[in-house]
């Protein structure tokens, strides 16, 4: 076996074993004998490495990555929900997704970040749906009974049985988060929701659908933090909050603060 093919092999063992991020140059020339400056001529960068192996295993595996990312995700959700987050481990995501642990650490460096990438999914979702589901409401000729189902549907999915575990993840998650890069990530995504949020709602103002008297930016904030917060005191005392029982409420609430200046 000449030096590159030991390289290949090389590089090839070692992704199984560790994430990409603990690979190093050093790491493969060790295993495959050679000089580690024979590997960087070889790759020419770590991202070109990267870019080689994942190419090379799309050929050999006969599936995309996005396939493996999908089902590594999938098994993720199941094995939080039943386990808890501080209870998962990703070796439980790899024995349920059928791999190896090599090509689940190759796509997630972590079990915080594999948690992130289920959040930021869902975050994805949600910023999907929201413009026809605000417009839906502003058009409607009952808003603030439109609001109240639309509210009514959020909290129906926290107590559904096979979703009401999602949010107490949630929380359980960003309540112990310390590595500084996954709270970069949190902290960009919800930049995110707050920016999309509030470009609809100015959208709305201008088409005097709602309140020019609330500046935009702080009113998408409050209503997603008035939304999550009920959440999360239902999760603390479920016997105290009753989402159903609150939600006209809550829906006169909000529309009372934000309906158009001239809406009787």
């Amino acid at each position: 076996m000449n030096s590159q093919d030991r390289i290949i092999k090389a590089s090839y063992d070692l992704a199984m074993q560790y994430p990409v991020d603990k690979i190093t140059f050093a790491k493969i020339a060790d295993a495959a004998d050679v000089h580690w400056t024979t590997v960087k001529r070889y790759f020419g960068s770590k991202d070109e490495m990267k870019k080689v192996l994942m190419n090379d295993n799309l050929d050999r595996n006969g599936i995309t990555h996005q396939d493996t990312r999908t089902k590594i995700l999938e098994s993720a959700s199941v094995i939080f929900a039943k386990h808890g987050y501080e209870g998962a481990t990703l070796d439980q995501v790899v024995e349920h997704a059928g791999m190896t642990k090599g090509a689940v650490y190759w796509h997630f460096s972590s079990k915080a970040n594999l948690f992130y990438e289920l959040t930021n999914k869902s975050l994805k979702q949600l910023l999907n749906g929201l413009p026809e589901s605000l417009h839906a409401v502003f058009h409607s000729v009952e808003p603030k009974e439109a609001m109240k189902n639309l509210l009514l549907m959020q909290f129906n999915d926290c107590l559904d049985d096979e979703k009401n575990k999602q949010p107490l993840l949630f929380f359980e998650f960003i309540s112990n988060r310390r590595e500084s890069g996954i709270k970069d990530q949190l902290d960009h995504s919800f930049k995110h929701l707050f920016h999309v949020t509030s470009n609809i709602l100015e959208e709305l103002k201008q088409k005097n659908l709602l309140t020019k008297n609330i500046d935009s930016t702080s009113l998408s904030i409050a209503l997603h933090a008035l939304i999550n917060g009920l959440v999360l005191m239902w999760i603390i005392s479920p016997s105290s909050v009753s989402l159903t029982n609150i939600v006209d409420d809550v829906s006169k609430l909000i529309w009372d603060g934000i309906k158009p200046d001239l809406y009787p």
